[in-house]
Protein backbone atom coordinates (compact mmCIF):
# COMPACT_ATOMS: atom_id res chain seq x y z
CA UNK A 1 0.00 0.00 0.00
CA UNK A 2 1.51 3.32 -1.10
CA UNK A 3 2.53 5.56 1.79
CA UNK A 4 0.67 8.82 2.28
CA UNK A 5 -2.50 7.65 0.52
CA UNK A 6 -5.83 7.62 2.32
CA UNK A 7 -6.03 3.79 2.38
CA UNK A 8 -2.62 3.75 4.08
CA UNK A 9 -3.66 6.49 6.55
CA UNK A 10 -6.93 4.73 7.42
CA UNK A 11 -5.10 1.43 7.99
CA UNK A 12 -2.61 3.19 10.28
CA UNK A 13 -5.48 4.79 12.21
CA UNK A 14 -7.13 1.36 12.51
CA UNK A 15 -4.03 0.04 14.31
CA UNK A 16 -4.30 2.95 16.77
CA UNK A 17 -7.99 2.26 17.36
CA UNK A 18 -7.54 -1.47 17.99
CA UNK A 19 -4.48 -1.13 20.23
CA UNK A 20 -6.44 1.41 22.34
CA UNK A 21 -8.45 -1.53 23.65
CA UNK A 22 -5.43 -2.30 25.87
CA UNK A 23 -6.74 0.51 28.05
CA UNK A 24 -10.47 0.38 27.38
CA UNK A 25 -10.99 -3.35 27.88
CA UNK A 26 -10.43 -3.13 31.65
CA UNK A 27 -12.69 -0.15 32.47
CA UNK A 28 -15.87 -2.18 32.96
CA UNK A 29 -14.04 -5.20 34.41
CA UNK A 30 -12.67 -3.51 37.54
CA UNK A 31 -15.36 -4.99 39.80
CA UNK A 32 -14.79 -8.52 38.52
CA UNK A 33 -11.01 -8.22 38.91
CA UNK A 34 -11.50 -6.89 42.45
CA UNK A 35 -13.62 -9.91 43.37
CA UNK A 36 -11.21 -12.39 41.76
CA UNK A 37 -8.20 -11.18 43.76
CA UNK A 38 -10.00 -10.02 46.91
CA UNK A 39 -9.04 -6.34 46.63
CA UNK A 40 -11.14 -3.18 46.76
CA UNK A 41 -12.51 -1.66 43.52
CA UNK A 42 -10.36 1.43 44.16
CA UNK A 43 -7.30 -0.83 44.40
CA UNK A 44 -8.32 -2.82 41.33
CA UNK A 45 -8.74 0.38 39.28
CA UNK A 46 -4.94 0.56 39.05
CA UNK A 47 -5.22 -2.23 36.49
CA UNK A 48 -6.83 0.34 34.17
CA UNK A 49 -4.14 3.01 34.48
CA UNK A 50 -1.11 0.68 34.80
CA UNK A 51 -1.09 0.17 31.02
CA UNK A 52 -0.38 3.90 30.56
CA UNK A 53 2.62 3.98 32.93
CA UNK A 54 5.32 3.42 30.29
CA UNK A 55 3.69 6.03 28.05
CA UNK A 56 3.57 8.56 30.87
CA UNK A 57 7.21 8.23 31.95
CA UNK A 58 9.20 6.89 28.99
CA UNK A 59 7.75 8.12 25.67
CA UNK A 60 11.10 9.68 24.58
CA UNK A 61 12.80 6.29 25.09
CA UNK A 62 10.09 4.56 23.06
CA UNK A 63 10.53 7.11 20.27
CA UNK A 64 14.30 6.52 20.38
CA UNK A 65 13.65 2.81 19.81
CA UNK A 66 11.26 3.53 16.92
CA UNK A 67 13.82 5.85 15.29
CA UNK A 68 16.37 3.03 15.23
CA UNK A 69 14.04 0.11 14.47
CA UNK A 70 11.74 1.78 11.95
CA UNK A 71 8.01 2.47 12.17
CA UNK A 72 6.58 -0.75 10.69
CA UNK A 73 8.94 -3.03 12.60
CA UNK A 74 8.02 -1.14 15.78
CA UNK A 75 4.32 -1.76 15.13
CA UNK A 76 5.06 -5.48 14.71
CA UNK A 77 7.14 -5.58 17.90
CA UNK A 78 4.53 -3.62 19.84
CA UNK A 79 1.69 -5.92 18.75
CA UNK A 80 3.67 -9.00 19.80
CA UNK A 81 4.57 -7.51 23.19
CA UNK A 82 1.02 -6.30 23.90
CA UNK A 83 -0.55 -9.59 22.77
CA UNK A 84 1.90 -11.69 24.81
CA UNK A 85 1.36 -9.88 28.09
CA UNK A 86 -2.37 -9.51 27.55
CA UNK A 87 -2.55 -13.31 27.25
CA UNK A 88 -0.34 -13.80 30.32
CA UNK A 89 -2.65 -11.37 32.12
CA UNK A 90 -5.52 -13.78 31.56
CA UNK A 91 -3.47 -16.41 33.43
CA UNK A 92 -2.46 -14.16 36.36
CA UNK A 93 -2.84 -15.80 39.77
CA UNK A 94 -2.25 -12.71 41.92
CA UNK A 95 -3.27 -9.07 41.71
CA UNK A 96 0.29 -7.75 41.71
CA UNK A 97 1.40 -10.10 38.96
CA UNK A 98 -1.55 -8.84 36.88
CA UNK A 99 -0.50 -5.26 37.61
CA UNK A 100 3.08 -5.98 36.47
CA UNK A 101 1.82 -7.68 33.31
CA UNK A 102 -0.38 -4.65 32.57
CA UNK A 103 2.68 -2.40 32.75
CA UNK A 104 4.54 -4.65 30.31
CA UNK A 105 1.48 -4.79 28.03
CA UNK A 106 1.58 -1.00 28.09
CA UNK A 107 5.11 -1.04 26.67
CA UNK A 108 3.76 -2.75 23.55
CA UNK A 109 0.72 -0.46 23.55
CA UNK A 110 2.71 2.78 23.45
CA UNK A 111 5.20 1.30 20.95
CA UNK A 112 2.34 0.75 18.47
CA UNK A 113 0.76 4.14 19.23
CA UNK A 114 3.94 6.19 18.72
CA UNK A 115 5.03 4.18 15.67
CA UNK A 116 1.62 4.67 14.04
CA UNK A 117 1.68 8.39 14.85
CA UNK A 118 5.21 8.62 13.41
CA UNK A 119 3.97 7.00 10.19
CA UNK A 120 1.23 9.59 9.85
CA UNK A 121 3.60 12.48 10.58
CA UNK A 122 6.28 11.18 8.20
CA UNK A 123 4.13 10.09 5.25
CA UNK A 124 1.64 12.99 5.03
CA UNK A 125 1.87 16.71 4.53
CA UNK A 126 -0.30 19.78 4.05
CA UNK A 127 -4.07 19.41 4.27
CA UNK A 128 -3.91 15.63 4.25
CA UNK A 129 -1.71 15.69 7.36
CA UNK A 130 -4.09 18.12 9.09
CA UNK A 131 -7.05 15.84 8.43
CA UNK A 132 -5.13 12.71 9.45
CA UNK A 133 -4.02 14.25 12.76
CA UNK A 134 -7.56 15.46 13.50
CA UNK A 135 -8.83 11.92 12.93
CA UNK A 136 -5.94 10.62 15.04
CA UNK A 137 -7.17 12.66 18.02
CA UNK A 138 -10.29 10.48 18.31
CA UNK A 139 -8.64 7.10 17.63
CA UNK A 140 -8.06 6.42 21.33
CA UNK A 141 -11.58 7.27 22.58
CA UNK A 142 -13.10 5.34 19.67
CA UNK A 143 -10.95 2.30 20.44
CA UNK A 144 -11.81 2.56 24.12
CA UNK A 145 -15.54 2.73 23.34
CA UNK A 146 -15.36 -0.30 21.04
CA UNK A 147 -13.49 -2.19 23.75
CA UNK A 148 -16.09 -1.34 26.41
CA UNK A 149 -18.91 -2.60 24.18
CA UNK A 150 -16.96 -5.72 23.22
CA UNK A 151 -16.09 -6.82 26.76
CA UNK A 152 -19.45 -5.91 28.34
CA UNK A 153 -20.80 -9.48 27.83
CA UNK A 154 -17.97 -10.74 30.06
CA UNK A 155 -18.90 -8.51 33.02
CA UNK A 156 -19.88 -10.74 35.92
CA UNK A 157 -18.34 -13.71 34.17
CA UNK A 158 -14.86 -14.68 32.98
CA UNK A 159 -12.99 -11.39 32.59
CA UNK A 160 -9.90 -13.38 31.57
CA UNK A 161 -11.57 -14.10 28.21
CA UNK A 162 -11.42 -10.38 27.37
CA UNK A 163 -7.64 -10.43 27.90
CA UNK A 164 -6.97 -13.58 25.89
CA UNK A 165 -9.44 -12.52 23.18
CA UNK A 166 -7.73 -9.15 22.74
CA UNK A 167 -4.37 -10.93 22.53
CA UNK A 168 -5.73 -13.07 19.69
CA UNK A 169 -7.05 -9.99 17.84
CA UNK A 170 -3.65 -8.28 18.12
CA UNK A 171 -1.91 -11.35 16.71
CA UNK A 172 -4.39 -11.47 13.80
CA UNK A 173 -3.66 -7.77 13.22
CA UNK A 174 -0.04 -8.75 12.56
CA UNK A 175 -1.23 -10.15 9.22
CA UNK A 176 -2.02 -6.60 8.07
CA UNK A 177 1.35 -5.06 8.99
CA UNK A 178 2.91 -5.81 5.56
CA UNK A 179 0.40 -3.31 4.13
CA UNK A 180 1.86 -0.50 6.23
CA UNK A 181 4.55 1.71 4.63
CA UNK A 182 7.84 -0.15 4.84
CA UNK A 183 11.37 1.00 5.53
CA UNK A 184 12.20 3.85 7.86
CA UNK A 185 10.84 7.35 7.27
CA UNK A 186 12.69 8.80 10.24
CA UNK A 187 14.69 11.96 9.54
CA UNK A 188 18.31 12.02 10.72
CA UNK A 189 17.47 14.88 13.11
CA UNK A 190 15.08 12.49 14.89
CA UNK A 191 17.71 9.78 15.37
CA UNK A 192 19.50 10.84 18.57
CA UNK A 193 22.03 9.16 20.86
CA UNK A 194 20.37 7.47 23.83
CA UNK A 195 21.97 9.95 26.24
CA UNK A 196 20.25 12.89 24.55
CA UNK A 197 16.68 11.63 24.25
CA UNK A 198 15.45 13.71 27.19
CA UNK A 199 16.97 16.90 25.74
CA UNK A 200 13.66 17.28 23.93
CA UNK A 201 12.26 18.90 27.08
CA UNK A 202 14.64 21.83 26.61
CA UNK A 203 12.64 22.99 23.57
CA UNK A 204 10.25 25.79 24.71
CA UNK A 205 7.90 25.07 21.78
CA UNK A 206 7.43 21.48 22.89
CA UNK A 207 6.88 22.54 26.49
CA UNK A 208 4.07 24.80 25.23
CA UNK A 209 2.66 21.86 23.27
CA UNK A 210 2.85 19.68 26.39
CA UNK A 211 0.93 22.24 28.45
CA UNK A 212 -1.61 22.74 25.64
CA UNK A 213 -2.28 18.99 25.56
CA UNK A 214 -2.10 18.45 29.30
CA UNK A 215 -4.39 21.24 30.51
CA UNK A 216 -7.65 20.36 28.68
CA UNK A 217 -7.07 16.60 28.88
CA UNK A 218 -6.37 16.71 32.62
CA UNK A 219 -9.70 18.49 32.94
CA UNK A 220 -11.52 16.11 30.59
CA UNK A 221 -10.15 12.94 32.20
CA UNK A 222 -10.78 14.28 35.68
CA UNK A 223 -14.38 15.01 34.75
CA UNK A 224 -14.77 11.44 33.49
CA UNK A 225 -14.57 10.44 37.16
CA UNK A 226 -16.53 13.39 38.56
CA UNK A 227 -19.51 13.68 36.18
CA UNK A 228 -21.13 10.28 36.92
CA UNK A 229 -20.94 10.93 40.67
CA UNK A 230 -22.31 14.47 40.23
CA UNK A 231 -25.14 13.39 37.92
CA UNK A 232 -26.24 10.54 40.21
CA UNK A 233 -25.83 12.16 43.64
CA UNK A 234 -26.69 15.80 42.87
CA UNK A 235 -28.95 15.72 39.81
CA UNK A 236 -30.50 12.32 40.66
CA UNK A 237 -29.89 10.85 37.23
CA UNK A 238 -30.50 7.09 37.08
CA UNK A 239 -27.23 5.08 37.01
CA UNK A 240 -28.39 3.26 33.87
CA UNK A 241 -28.70 6.62 32.09
CA UNK A 242 -25.02 7.38 32.73
CA UNK A 243 -24.00 4.66 30.26
CA UNK A 244 -26.23 6.18 27.58
CA UNK A 245 -24.79 9.66 28.24
CA UNK A 246 -21.23 8.27 27.98
CA UNK A 247 -22.02 6.49 24.71
CA UNK A 248 -23.58 9.58 23.15
CA UNK A 249 -20.66 11.65 24.43
CA UNK A 250 -18.09 9.36 22.80
CA UNK A 251 -19.97 9.41 19.49
CA UNK A 252 -20.13 13.21 19.75
CA UNK A 253 -16.35 13.34 20.27
CA UNK A 254 -15.70 11.10 17.27
CA UNK A 255 -17.92 13.28 15.09
CA UNK A 256 -16.06 16.36 16.32
CA UNK A 257 -12.72 14.86 15.26
CA UNK A 258 -14.06 13.98 11.81
CA UNK A 259 -15.61 17.44 11.48
CA UNK A 260 -12.32 19.05 12.52
CA UNK A 261 -10.48 17.06 9.85
CA UNK A 262 -12.30 19.07 7.22
CA UNK A 263 -12.91 22.44 8.91
CA UNK A 264 -9.31 22.96 10.05
CA UNK A 265 -8.19 22.89 6.41
CA UNK A 266 -10.23 26.03 5.74
CA UNK A 267 -7.60 28.64 6.50
CA UNK A 268 -9.95 31.57 7.10
CA UNK A 269 -12.68 29.57 8.85
CA UNK A 270 -10.86 26.94 10.93
CA UNK A 271 -9.22 29.30 13.48
CA UNK A 272 -12.54 31.04 14.17
CA UNK A 273 -14.25 27.68 14.73
CA UNK A 274 -11.48 26.75 17.19
CA UNK A 275 -12.04 30.01 19.08
CA UNK A 276 -15.81 29.50 19.07
CA UNK A 277 -15.44 25.88 20.22
CA UNK A 278 -13.11 26.77 23.09
CA UNK A 279 -15.37 29.53 24.43
CA UNK A 280 -18.57 27.54 23.85
CA UNK A 281 -17.10 24.50 25.57
CA UNK A 282 -16.16 26.65 28.56
CA UNK A 283 -19.63 28.21 28.77
CA UNK A 284 -21.30 24.79 28.58
CA UNK A 285 -19.03 23.43 31.31
CA UNK A 286 -20.30 26.23 33.58
CA UNK A 287 -23.88 25.29 32.65
CA UNK A 288 -23.34 21.62 33.58
CA UNK A 289 -22.15 22.46 37.10
CA UNK A 290 -24.19 25.60 37.77
CA UNK A 291 -26.03 25.27 41.11
CA UNK A 292 -29.72 24.50 40.66
CA UNK A 293 -29.43 23.40 37.01
CA UNK A 294 -31.94 20.78 35.90
CA UNK A 295 -30.75 17.30 34.97
CA UNK A 296 -32.07 17.51 31.40
CA UNK A 297 -30.26 20.79 30.69
CA UNK A 298 -27.05 19.51 32.27
CA UNK A 299 -27.10 16.33 30.18
CA UNK A 300 -27.63 18.19 26.89
CA UNK A 301 -24.96 20.74 27.85
CA UNK A 302 -22.47 17.96 28.68
CA UNK A 303 -22.95 16.20 25.33
CA UNK A 304 -22.55 19.49 23.42
CA UNK A 305 -19.53 20.40 25.54
CA UNK A 306 -17.93 17.09 24.60
CA UNK A 307 -18.29 17.94 20.92
CA UNK A 308 -16.73 21.40 21.23
CA UNK A 309 -14.01 20.17 23.58
CA UNK A 310 -13.04 17.36 21.21
CA UNK A 311 -12.85 19.82 18.31
CA UNK A 312 -10.29 21.85 20.28
CA UNK A 313 -8.31 18.70 21.13
CA UNK A 314 -8.26 17.81 17.43
CA UNK A 315 -6.87 21.27 16.65
CA UNK A 316 -4.16 20.81 19.30
CA UNK A 317 -3.01 17.55 17.69
CA UNK A 318 -2.94 19.15 14.24
CA UNK A 319 -0.52 21.70 15.73
CA UNK A 320 2.14 19.06 16.43
CA UNK A 321 4.15 19.72 13.21
CA UNK A 322 4.05 23.50 13.79
CA UNK A 323 5.55 23.11 17.26
CA UNK A 324 8.49 20.95 16.17
CA UNK A 325 10.82 23.86 15.50
CA UNK A 326 13.93 21.66 15.27
CA UNK A 327 12.45 19.27 12.70
CA UNK A 328 11.75 16.49 15.18
CA UNK A 329 8.05 15.93 14.40
CA UNK A 330 8.23 12.43 15.87
CA UNK A 331 9.55 13.83 19.13
CA UNK A 332 6.79 16.44 19.19
CA UNK A 333 4.19 13.71 18.66
CA UNK A 334 5.75 11.71 21.49
CA UNK A 335 5.53 14.67 23.87
CA UNK A 336 1.86 15.21 22.96
CA UNK A 337 1.02 11.55 23.58
CA UNK A 338 3.08 11.45 26.78
CA UNK A 339 1.13 14.32 28.32
CA UNK A 340 -2.13 12.74 27.23
CA UNK A 341 -1.25 9.72 29.39
CA UNK A 342 0.09 11.84 32.24
CA UNK A 343 -3.33 13.50 32.23
CA UNK A 344 -4.92 10.10 32.92
CA UNK A 345 -3.10 10.00 36.26
CA UNK A 346 -3.44 13.70 37.14
CA UNK A 347 -7.09 14.31 36.17
CA UNK A 348 -8.96 12.74 39.10
CA UNK A 349 -6.21 13.68 41.59
CA UNK A 350 -6.32 17.38 40.63
CA UNK A 351 -10.06 17.82 39.98
CA UNK A 352 -11.71 15.89 42.81
CA UNK A 353 -10.26 18.03 45.66
CA UNK A 354 -11.33 21.24 43.87
CA UNK A 355 -14.82 19.89 43.22
CA UNK A 356 -15.20 18.83 46.86
CA UNK A 357 -14.55 22.33 48.25
CA UNK A 358 -17.48 24.21 49.87
CA UNK A 359 -17.43 26.68 46.95
CA UNK A 360 -17.11 25.87 43.25
CA UNK A 361 -15.16 29.06 42.49
CA UNK A 362 -11.67 27.40 42.51
CA UNK A 363 -13.10 24.57 40.38
CA UNK A 364 -14.52 27.05 37.85
CA UNK A 365 -11.19 28.91 37.75
CA UNK A 366 -9.37 25.65 36.94
CA UNK A 367 -11.98 24.83 34.27
CA UNK A 368 -11.52 28.27 32.68
CA UNK A 369 -7.72 27.98 32.58
CA UNK A 370 -7.84 24.47 31.13
CA UNK A 371 -10.23 25.49 28.33
CA UNK A 372 -8.49 28.70 27.29
CA UNK A 373 -4.79 27.99 27.89
CA UNK A 374 -4.19 26.22 24.54
CA UNK A 375 -5.37 29.35 22.69
CA UNK A 376 -2.41 31.25 24.17
CA UNK A 377 0.18 28.48 23.78
CA UNK A 378 -0.34 27.36 20.18
CA UNK A 379 -0.44 29.34 16.90
CA UNK A 380 -4.14 29.94 16.24
CA UNK A 381 -3.43 31.78 12.97
CA UNK A 382 -6.38 34.19 13.06
CA UNK A 383 -6.20 36.81 10.26
CA UNK A 384 -5.01 39.62 12.56
CA UNK A 385 -2.37 37.41 14.26
CA UNK A 386 -1.24 36.23 10.84
CA UNK A 387 -0.77 39.83 9.67
CA UNK A 388 1.15 40.67 12.83
CA UNK A 389 3.45 37.67 12.36
CA UNK A 390 4.14 38.50 8.72
CA UNK A 391 4.92 42.10 9.69
CA UNK A 392 7.36 40.92 12.35
CA UNK A 393 9.06 38.58 9.86
CA UNK A 394 9.38 41.45 7.37
CA UNK A 395 11.03 43.66 10.00
CA UNK A 396 13.45 40.89 10.99
CA UNK A 397 14.34 40.34 7.32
Amino acid sequence: MRSGTWPSIILTLAFAVIIAACHGKTIVLVGDIARTFGVSPAHASWVVSAVALVAAVASPLVNWAIAHIGERRSVVAGLIIAATFSYFGSLATSFYSLLALRVLEGAGYILVVLAALALILHTTEGKKRTSALAFWSVASPLGGAIAIFSVSPFVGGHWQTAFSGHALILLILLLLTPLLPGGSHVHKSERKPLGKVFNIYSDPSLLRLAAAVGAPLTLALGLVAIVPVYFISTLHVAPTTIGVISTVGILSSVLAGIFAGFILNLRNVGPWVVLFSATSGLALEFVVFWPGISADVAIVAKVLQGFFGSFVIAWIFTSIPKMSKRGDVMGAGGVAEQFLYISMFLGPVVLFPLFALPTLIPFFIAVTIAHLLPLFLLPLDLPFTRASRLKKQAVQA
